[in-house]
């Protein structure tokens, strides 16, 4: 009997290897798909826990600093909540009143507004078509054909003849999807529960946060190991780039709200205060959370103004706003504490959003790409190289 040669032992054991590499990938891919999908089912868990877990990374420097000061902790987390609360209080005696009467008066404007809109729409149309008509060539004898006009003209018309005879059901088909986006397994009471479970988590975040840190490696089914002791190192690691992210971002979101609440303060724009408090809050969602707050901002500029002008400058508020994001606010605030590229925080937002659905993968989008980045570079890329001396 002939042995196998170098060569056939080479072969059979690298196909091995990757039949052993497809088997292990397959498992693990299936095992995220489970995990996944029962993260999804328990949105309405899963969502206040990581709201109260991120309230609570950017609280707990706080918490800290009156427990220095002599507070107990305890006190220290019931002061914070009733700074938090009268501070949510004087936001809504101050803002709710302006919105109140800046939503009455868009209403009873609302005709009044509507009839600009079409006048803008249509003012636009003549003049595309007078640009149009001046790069046609008309055959000799024949008028100039106006099919571009047309088309437009009735696609207009019959536009906003829809909206309006459908307004009703566009609108309960909209609050249907918003439903089914946030509710999870409950529905909307799952997520109106979950909110209310957010400041029940967020106490005992707060409270028990140093015992959190000291003994969490103590509940790991694991024995005293290298391998154990690799865990918590991973795991230290990736918790350090989501504190530095959260309380980063936080302070960069708020800034952004702030710089676009007073362009739009004095541009005159209604509803101004409100955007930038979205701009704050929804800021922690990179990119995403400015271009929500950017499209209700030109629809009102839109309909307010009745010209091109206005929403051309709500446009540029945000990209200047943007720019200064970028350029000069999360180098020096966030600095390289993620270290992802724009583009690659954008497709991870997306993408997480697909995969858990709507708010709670859209605000874990970024701590979850830089997890997995961790566990690449620490894993499976080169590392750094070691000095020489």
């Amino acid at each position: 009997m002939i042995s196998p040669s170098r060569f056939q032992w080479k072969t059979w054991w690298a196909a091995l290897t990757v039949l052993a590499l497809g088997i292990i990938i397959s498992a693990i891919f299936t095992a995220g798909g489970y995990v996944l999908r029962g993260i999804g089912f328990l949105q309405p868990v899963v969502l206040p826990l990581a709201i109260a877990g991120i309230i609570a990374y950017l609280l707990d420097p706080v918490v800290t600093f009156l427990t220095r000061r002599g507070f107990r902790r305890i006190w220290a987390v019931v002061t914070v909540f009733v700074a938090i609360l009268l501070l949510c209080a004087s936001i809504i005696v101050w803002v709710v009143p302006t919105i109140q009467r800046q939503s009455d008066n868009f209403r009873q404007n609302l005709p009044k507004y509507s009839e600009r809109a079409q006048t803008l729409l249509k003012s636009t149309v003549e003049n595309v078509k007078g640009l149009a008509l001046r790069f046609q060539t008309p055959t000799q004898g024949e008028a100039p054909l106006d099919p571009f006009n047309n088309a437009i003209h009735k696609s207009i018309s019959e536009g906003i003849a829809t909206v309006q005879s459908k307004a009703g059901e566009i609108l309960s088909n909209a609050g249907g999807i918003v439903q089914k986006g946030v509710g999870g397994a409950l529905g909307a009471l799952g997520f109106l529960l979950s909110l209310v479970l957010v400041p029940i988590f967020l106490f005992f975040f707060l409270n028990d946060g140093p015992q959190i840190a000291a003994n969490w490696s103590n509940y790991l089914p694991l024995r005293a190991s290298p391998l154990k002791s690799e865990i918590v190192s991973l795991l230290s690691e990736i918790n350090g780039y989501l504190i530095s992210f959260f309380r980063g971002q936080l302070l960069v979101s708020l800034t952004d709200g702030a710089l676009i609440a007073i362009c739009l303060l004095v541009m005159g724009l209604d509803f101004a205060v409100l955007i930038g408090l979205l701009v704050g809050v929804l800021g922690l969602i990179p990119y995403a959370g400015t271009l929500i707050c950017w499209i209700p901002a030109v629809l009102i500029a839109t309909f307010q103004f009745g010209d091109w002008a206005h929403p051309l400058a709500v446009t540029i508020i945000f990209i200047a706003v943007n720019q200064i994001d970028g350029l000069f606010l999360a180098p020096k605030i966030v600095g390289e504490s993620v270290g992802l590229h724009p583009l690659t925080v954008i497709v991870s937002v997306l993408a997480w959003s697909l995969v858990l659905g709507g708010l709670l993968g859209a605000l874990l989008a970024v701590p979850l790409t830089a997890t997995l980045k961790v566990v690449l570079k620490r894993y499976f890329w080169d590392r750094d190289p070691v000095p020489t001396r």
